[in-house]
């Protein structure tokens, strides 16, 4: 009796019983605030423990986070449902710990100022968890417990849920009595959350994030060539490979169907003895498309394309990127804002879409706002919604298609989340594959360059086309910018004042 009593008081006091190597930590299903959605990440997040995968937990941890956020309509006014550190997130963070430093996480290692990488994030939640019981008790461990968690606080290390920081900042907060830091850190989500007012004026709309199947393009002739695949349809239906068997489900409906005509083509070609070749038809209908999942963190995205008024702006700001002044490394000058008159607007012009502006115009501008080109899979989940209609296609070797019909899809879904779409748009993954690394983005905005100039490299960038500059489409494509929400929030923190 006496030994139970000391086992559960070092529990209480940060220690916990141990555990064989090849036991498992429960996760509770019935009657869980989030659902589903959050018995899944919880689910998730031990699979990545168990397998040690550091560098997927920060996104296994925001999915928790995430489910948190979804109880309450990720809003920080209603109570919360869900603990910032729930049992099984504890017990996980524990095994983890444990996992890579071969010791279990005593509270002189927890108060210890010598941890980076992923078990930062860990030695947070932990703290977050245990404070509470600490505070209780008292005494200077609870003192340097505190200051240990406002220190982590200040810079969540990889928590990119901004819910899931708020969350982590309430329970320290509510442990140290700390009415005045919780009212600020409140406010901070609240700022994060809301629409925010970007250094060029544009208005950017808080997109929350998760997770949704996008449609990715993929070359029908690869899908063919994938191996293992069959030649015959009856294997097809009935002794095709797992692998192969999943890729065909992951496939929209039209793609199912291409990818079925093409693959009774070859089959044909084959029983006649004669080398299967593409077929003419295939030059409209190269691509089929697979569902892919994605996880996207919390981000903001202008709610309007960049107008002629702010490019003409920039430009101001940054003369190097004046029509009569921009170097021919950075853009095709037959196609650079070819409705400006000379380095001003065309009058009456100033509040449309800008076009025009080559791949490399677009990412200096929004470097220069603290921005970046959206993904695909940040446009179209902010613009479109988790639910994606299957409009887009492929023709031969560019960027998606869109008829009329398909282009007025697109504007009524936006329209439906305060959006307002101009299409075609310059997305960063479909327009180039460079990004700025730390230090070049302000040679890029302020200083040309030339053929033998160190930075000539920086405009010699392969993108989608396989040209640069990018000639094709560049006089009718828009751009708007994104900021990740944990971007924000830190700058939001270290404008916040200090008490």
């Amino acid at each position: 009796m006496a030994y139970t009593f000391w086992r559960r008081l070092r529990f209480l006091m940060g220690g916990s019983a141990k555990r064989g190597p090849a036991s498992r930590v429960p996760i509770r299903r019935a009657g869980r605030a989030g659902g589903d959605t959050l018995v899944d990440g919880l689910l998730r997040l031990r699979k990545v423990v168990e397998a040690g995968a550091l560098g997927e937990l920060a996104m296994s941890w925001f999915r928790v986070d995430e489910a948190k956020a979804s109880a309450v309509w990720y809003h920080s006014s209603r109570e919360p449902l869900c603990p910032a550190v729930l049992p099984e997130e504890e017990a996980l963070a524990e095994r983890l710990y444990q996992h890579v430093t071969g010791r279990p996480p005593s509270p002189a290692a927890l108060l210890s100022s010598t941890w980076d990488g992923p078990l930062a994030m860990v030695r947070y939640r932990l703290l977050a968890a245990r404070l509470p019981g600490w505070c209780a008790i008292g005494g200077r461990r609870a003192g340097e417990a505190i200051a240990d968690a406002y220190q982590l606080m200040a810079a969540p290390p990889d928590v990119l849920s901004p819910y899931g920081r708020w969350l982590l900042a309430r329970a320290v907060c509510l442990a140290a009595r700390d009415d005045e830091e919780l009212a600020r850190q409140t406010e901070r989500f609240r700022m994060v959350t809301a629409d925010y007012r970007a250094p060029d004026g544009a208005s950017m709309a808080f997109i929350s994030g998760g997770e949704y199947e996008l449609p990715v393009p993929v070359s029908v002739t690869e899908v063919l060539d994938w191996p293992s695949m069959p030649t015959r349809p009856e294997a097809l239906k009935k002794d095709a490979p797992a692998e192969v068997r999943h890729l065909i489900l992951g496939l929209t409906p039209r793609g199912r169907r291409v990818f079925l005509r093409a693959f009774q083509r070859r089959a044909e070609a084959y029983r006649g003895g004669t080398p299967w070749r593409k077929p003419a038809w295939l030059t409209s209908e190269g691509y089929v498309f697979v569902r892919m999942g994605v996880q996207l963190p919390a981000f903001f995205i202008d709610r309007r394309p960049v107008t002629n008024a702010m490019f003409n702006e920039f430009v101001s700001r940054h003369p190097m990127w004046l029509p009569s002044r921009v170097t021919a490394y950075a853009v095709d000058r037959d196609t650079y804002l070819p409705t400006w008159q000379g380095d001003a607007p065309a009058f009456g012009s100033s509040a449309e879409a800008v076009t025009g502006v080559s791949y490399q115009a677009c990412c200096a501008y929004t470097y220069a706002c603290g921005k970046q080109l959206p993904t695909e899979a940040q446009w179209l989940y902010a613009l479109v919604g988790p639910e994606m209609p299957e409009t887009r296609y492929y023709a031969g070797e560019g960027r998606p298609t869109m008829s009329g019909e398909e282009r007025a899809v697109y504007a009524r879904r936006a329209a439906e989340h305060g959006l307002h779409i101009v299409l075609p748009e310059r997305l960063a993954d479909l327009d180039g594959a460079w990004y700025f690394s730390p230090g070049e983005g302000g040679r890029v905005v302020d200083r040309g360059h030339g053929r033998g100039s160190a930075g000539a490299h920086v405009w010699r960038t392969p993108t989608a086309r396989g040209r640069v500059p990018d000639l094709a489409g560049d006089a009718n494509l828009t751009f708007r910018g994104v900021i990740s929400a944990g971007q924000l929030w830190a700058q939001q923190g270290e404008r916040a004042p200090q008490g």
